[in-house]
Protein backbone atom coordinates (compact mmCIF):
# COMPACT_ATOMS: atom_id res chain seq x y z
CA UNK A 1 0.00 0.00 0.00
CA UNK A 2 1.59 3.31 -1.03
CA UNK A 3 1.61 6.04 1.52
CA UNK A 4 -0.58 9.35 0.26
CA UNK A 5 0.30 12.56 1.92
CA UNK A 6 -2.42 14.89 1.96
CA UNK A 7 -1.12 18.69 2.20
CA UNK A 8 -3.36 21.19 3.77
CA UNK A 9 -4.68 24.22 1.96
CA UNK A 10 -3.69 26.91 3.15
CA UNK A 11 -6.91 29.29 3.33
CA UNK A 12 -5.14 32.55 2.92
CA UNK A 13 -3.56 31.66 -0.34
CA UNK A 14 -6.82 30.46 -2.10
CA UNK A 15 -7.03 32.06 -5.11
CA UNK A 16 -5.34 33.35 -8.52
CA UNK A 17 -5.33 36.32 -10.92
CA UNK A 18 -7.09 34.30 -13.71
CA UNK A 19 -6.99 37.69 -16.38
CA UNK A 20 -9.69 38.85 -18.06
CA UNK A 21 -10.15 36.75 -20.72
CA UNK A 22 -10.88 33.76 -18.49
CA UNK A 23 -12.77 35.94 -16.26
CA UNK A 24 -15.19 37.14 -19.09
CA UNK A 25 -15.54 33.75 -20.56
CA UNK A 26 -16.75 32.51 -16.92
CA UNK A 27 -19.27 35.35 -16.55
CA UNK A 28 -20.65 35.56 -20.06
CA UNK A 29 -20.83 31.23 -19.61
CA UNK A 30 -23.05 31.96 -16.58
CA UNK A 31 -25.09 34.55 -17.73
CA UNK A 32 -26.13 32.82 -21.00
CA UNK A 33 -27.79 30.50 -18.86
CA UNK A 34 -28.91 32.82 -16.42
CA UNK A 35 -30.05 36.11 -18.24
CA UNK A 36 -32.31 36.96 -15.52
CA UNK A 37 -29.56 37.22 -13.03
CA UNK A 38 -27.28 39.32 -15.17
CA UNK A 39 -25.93 41.38 -12.50
CA UNK A 40 -23.48 41.52 -9.82
CA UNK A 41 -23.27 41.86 -6.04
CA UNK A 42 -20.56 44.70 -4.71
CA UNK A 43 -19.46 44.68 -1.10
CA UNK A 44 -17.45 47.42 0.26
CA UNK A 45 -14.21 47.56 0.82
CA UNK A 46 -14.79 48.82 4.52
CA UNK A 47 -17.12 46.00 5.32
CA UNK A 48 -14.44 43.91 3.48
CA UNK A 49 -11.63 45.03 5.86
CA UNK A 50 -13.73 44.13 8.80
CA UNK A 51 -14.43 40.69 8.18
CA UNK A 52 -10.57 39.80 7.32
CA UNK A 53 -9.74 41.73 10.64
CA UNK A 54 -11.49 39.25 12.68
CA UNK A 55 -9.27 37.34 15.39
CA UNK A 56 -8.33 34.05 13.40
CA UNK A 57 -9.56 34.90 9.96
CA UNK A 58 -7.72 33.52 6.62
CA UNK A 59 -10.08 34.17 3.63
CA UNK A 60 -13.51 35.19 2.92
CA UNK A 61 -16.48 32.62 1.75
CA UNK A 62 -19.40 34.17 -0.19
CA UNK A 63 -22.65 32.25 -0.02
CA UNK A 64 -25.75 32.71 -2.53
CA UNK A 65 -28.91 33.40 -0.66
CA UNK A 66 -31.96 35.69 -1.19
CA UNK A 67 -33.17 38.70 0.51
CA UNK A 68 -36.82 39.53 1.48
CA UNK A 69 -37.85 39.90 -2.25
CA UNK A 70 -36.58 37.36 -3.15
CA UNK A 71 -33.65 38.92 -5.47
CA UNK A 72 -30.16 36.16 -5.31
CA UNK A 73 -28.13 38.67 -3.02
CA UNK A 74 -24.16 37.87 -1.85
CA UNK A 75 -23.58 36.74 2.26
CA UNK A 76 -20.46 36.93 3.52
CA UNK A 77 -18.86 35.59 6.19
CA UNK A 78 -14.72 35.25 7.67
CA UNK A 79 -13.04 31.76 7.72
CA UNK A 80 -10.71 30.14 9.57
CA UNK A 81 -7.34 28.58 8.34
CA UNK A 82 -9.94 25.12 8.63
CA UNK A 83 -12.35 26.89 6.09
CA UNK A 84 -14.58 26.91 9.30
CA UNK A 85 -17.06 30.26 9.29
CA UNK A 86 -16.04 32.73 12.33
CA UNK A 87 -19.42 32.91 14.01
CA UNK A 88 -18.16 34.19 17.02
CA UNK A 89 -14.84 35.08 19.07
CA UNK A 90 -13.43 36.32 22.25
CA UNK A 91 -12.02 39.82 22.63
CA UNK A 92 -10.66 42.02 25.60
CA UNK A 93 -12.57 45.25 25.84
CA UNK A 94 -11.28 47.86 27.94
CA UNK A 95 -11.65 47.14 31.35
CA UNK A 96 -9.62 44.08 30.55
CA UNK A 97 -12.52 42.15 30.45
CA UNK A 98 -13.05 39.18 28.15
CA UNK A 99 -16.14 38.85 25.89
CA UNK A 100 -17.40 37.06 23.25
CA UNK A 101 -18.16 39.06 20.21
CA UNK A 102 -20.50 37.49 16.99
CA UNK A 103 -18.65 37.26 13.86
CA UNK A 104 -19.45 39.71 10.91
CA UNK A 105 -22.25 37.93 8.52
CA UNK A 106 -22.26 40.59 5.78
CA UNK A 107 -25.30 41.39 3.66
CA UNK A 108 -26.62 44.69 1.88
CA UNK A 109 -24.22 44.30 -0.90
CA UNK A 110 -25.26 46.88 -3.72
CA UNK A 111 -26.76 45.06 -6.60
CA UNK A 112 -25.26 46.65 -9.99
CA UNK A 113 -26.65 45.38 -13.41
CA UNK A 114 -23.60 43.94 -15.57
CA UNK A 115 -23.38 44.19 -19.28
CA UNK A 116 -21.82 41.58 -21.65
CA UNK A 117 -18.48 42.84 -21.06
CA UNK A 118 -16.59 42.65 -17.36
Amino acid sequence: MQNVVEQKVQVEKVGENIGFEAGEEMVKSFYDKHPEIAYANVMGREMIEKILNQPGCSGIAILPGYNKEMVRQSVLVGVDENFKPILSYNIINASGELRNSNGIVADRTATVMWGEKI
